[in-house]
């Protein structure tokens, strides 16, 4: 989520262990504006977790 945030993508978590998405794209949302969303979050999952 903060990571998609740093390409100005904004995604929200819900559930009991904030496993889903919540997508909520502006009404005038293209394909284009579609697979920048998938191609960031594509890119975004496949990183390596962070170690704390």
């Amino acid at each position: 989520m903060n990571r998609l945030r740093e390409h100005r993508i904004l995604i929200g978590t819900d559930g009991p262990f904030d496993n889903v998405l919540k997508i909520r794209p502006p009404l005038c949302f293209t394909r284009e504006d579609a697979s920048h969303l998938l191609h960031r979050l594509s890119a975004v999952l496949r990183e390596e977790p962070c170690r704390l």
